[in-house]
């Protein structure tokens, strides 16, 4: 668990400037991969890009898991690490199956009670055994070093909180 963490741990509600934030950093990332072209494939990538934006996506697994806003923070920093270590390029096929991914690595680490993935797969739209099949690459991916250490939790955060779309939340 990520101690001494100031952040709210409460569930988060849908359409808070977290949500907002991550799902703006998610999209720019997106759209900088179609701009560099990148087709190189990952296990995250899907047949096609989904309909949903990743705002919503976001929206929806906050809605029907309960997560915390350590939750999301966490499944961010889960992508930093896969996009580093493993040098995958975030794209349209892959960014709503790899947030899922990561929302679950981090749901299952930081919380007591978690539902059966079937449920997290029903949330995430995809079958139970891919999300069984994405759970294990994640976690093989990220070398199952799942630890986050204070410092760069608090990190995370405080970019977020300076994020211009929070700013822009604060000010309505």
């Amino acid at each position: 668990m990520c101690k001494g963490v100031s952040a709210p741990t409460a569930s988060i509600a849908r359409g808070t400037p977290m949500v907002d934030v991550v799902a703006c950093i998610l999209e720019d990332v997106v759209r900088k991969g179609v701009e560099a072209g990148n087709k190189e494939k990952s296990v995250y990538d899907g047949v096609r890009a989904p309909n949903v934006s990743i705002k919503g996506y976001l929206e929806r697994w906050v809605q029907y898991s309960g997560c915390d806003t350590e939750v999301v923070i966490m499944a961010v920093i889960y992508i930093d690490r896969l996009c580093t270590g493993k040098k995958i390029t975030i794209t349209k096929t892959n960014a709503h199956r790899l947030l899922l991914s990561c929302l679950v690595v981090a749901t299952k680490w930081r919380q007591d009670r978690v539902h059966a993935n079937s449920h997290y797969a029903n949330v995430g739209g995809v079958t139970h055994n891919e999300l069984n099949h994405l759970e294990r690459c994640c976690l093989n991916d990220l070398e199952w070093s799942t630890h986050i250490e204070s410092s760069t939790f608090q990190k995370y955060y405080k970019q977020f909180r300076q994020h211009r779309v929070w700013k822009l939340a604060a000010q309505e």
